[in-house]
């Protein structure tokens, strides 16, 4: 009895996936339960685990191959050596009608992974899994990569591999990559190949006698003349990213509210909390804590829209755009008006450490009531942001400036936060939106109010 693996929707916008790695191959007995492959959807690197036990007769989509869902990944059987014959044929005449006329084939960017130099912005995944995108520590919607020459790692020989964890790390060091020996997949070099020669002492690319310091970064605003053009495969993250971006753009009526808020006390406050001994906070974890108030306090923000209803909410999940290579990612703080600013920061950080160890599940990615993306590492004035669907608004936050305020009829030195609300006018009026930027404006403002 032939049975057919079929590509599953690992998430509720999920329409086509890539698998990155079998664990299981031609003639495995695999058992109900046992983690079979790990596919990319369109958010993070997720393990697919099998439903139907029995012997892996015939494995249809390959390592790095885009699939749509319900292809026929892999066929089992009940007994070795059962023909499929007939469900082969079967398989392959389904995945061409789901591929409209053509079976899976492997993507432009798959074809040369082995020829592309791995990026430091990218992940590796228990210590084994194929590349995932990494979160940085601060959440942004945005990040840029360099490659590991740029950060000071002698470059690998080309057809090497090596996770762009590996290359931070390796960089940092100053390690000369090509003297590490990978034991990852198809021998690419991962983060415990470089802690073991860190530990060891060896592959120092000055020979063992630097420093391990990284050289302080340059500015580097020009470049030589007659560089070739490049033409870069967009991943699959990539495609559906946009895609996404793309129908909320153009089918929700978004406005903007955009509010000033005076953050010298904000600004003080956290100096203060921070010099407690194993403390740290930043002033996102405010701004978490402080939209989670102002959401319970409007709902109508706190809300997702549903066609012909709106679903508003008592607690407020906020999602936190955290930048990765090919977009984002958006962790969930739940229940976040019921936690602190300590609790809150903590939990972000541990959300991003999975992001980037690939170890973000489902659950800790999809939903949420509310988004917030913060640029304000980068120093900008102020931006907008896209509505994450089905909610109905995100909070843009910018950067920290000096700026002169007016405080009792003077004008002082201060800091200033301009925040941005994008609010899908289906669902939110502009009082709506205006309420919520006042409300979140005198909790920052007067930020010892977010420690009770």
């Amino acid at each position: 009895m032939a049975i057919e693996q079929t590509m599953p929707a690992m998430s509720p916008t999920m329409t086509e996936g890539t698998i990155v790695s079998w664990k299981v191959k031609k003639g495995d007995t695999v058992k109900s339960g046992q983690v079979m492959a790990e596919i990319q959807t369109d958010k993070a690197v997720v393990e697919w685990e099998c439903l139907d036990a029995g012997i892996v007769a015939e494995i249809l989509i390959p390592v790095n191959t885009l699939a749509k869902v319900n292809q026929v990944a892999a066929i089992f059987t009940k007994k070795a050596g059962e023909d499929i014959t007939e469900a082969l044929a079967a398989a392959k005449k389904k995945n061409a009608e789901l591929e409209g006329g053509d079976a899976p084939v492997k993507s432009e960017e798959s074809a040369n992974e082995s020829e592309k130099v791995a990026t430091v912005a990218t992940s590796e995944t228990k210590g084994k899994r194929t590349e995932e995108p990494q979160a940085t520590p601060t959440p942004a919607p945005a990040a840029s990569s360099s490659t590991s020459a740029s950060t000071g790692a002698k470059p690998l020989p080309r057809g090497r591999r090596v996770s762009p964890v590996a290359a931070r790390v390796a960089a940092q060091h100053a390690l000369d990559l090509s003297q590490i020996t990978g034991t990852g997949p198809d021998g690419r070099i991962i983060r415990r190949d470089v802690d073991a020669a860190l530990k060891a002492g060896t592959a120092k690319a000055n020979g063992g006698g630097g420093s391990s310091k990284p050289a302080a970064p340059k500015l580097k605003v020009l470049r030589a003349d007659g560089t070739a053009e490049t033409k870069v495969a967009m991943s699959n993250m990539r495609q559906i990213i946009g895609k996404r971006l793309h129908e909320a753009k153009s089918t929700i009526p978004h406005f903007y509210v955009t509010e000033s808020i005076d953050a010298g006390a904000l600004v003080a406050l956290r100096e203060q909390v921070n010099l407690l001994d194993g403390v740290k906070v930043t002033v996102n974890d405010f701004l978490v804590r402080a939209s989670a108030l102002a959401l319970r306090a409007h709902p109508k923000v706190n809300a997702t829209f549903h066609g012909t209803s709106i679903k508003q909410y008592d607690s407020a999940d906020i999602s936190v755009a955290v930048a990765i290579p090919d977009g984002l990612i958006t962790p969930i703080v739940k229940g976040a008006h019921a936690k602190s600013v300590r609790q809150i920061g903590d939990e972000v950080r541990s959300l991003a450490k999975k992001a980037v160890d690939g170890k973000l599940q489902p659950a800790e990615f999809q939903g949420g009531s509310f988004t917030i993306s913060n640029l304000g590492m980068f120093g900008i004035s102020e931006f907008v942001a896209i509505i994450n669907p089905p909610q109905v608004a995100i909070l843009a936050v910018a950067g920290i400036k000096d700026e002169p305020v007016v405080r009792g009829g003077a004008v002082v030195a201060g800091k200033v936060l301009r925040v941005t609300l994008s609010a899908d006018h289906r669902a939110v009026d502009g009082a709506d939106a205006a309420a919520f930027l006042k409300t979140l404006r005198e909790l920052l403002e007067n930020p010892a109010t977010l420690l009770v």
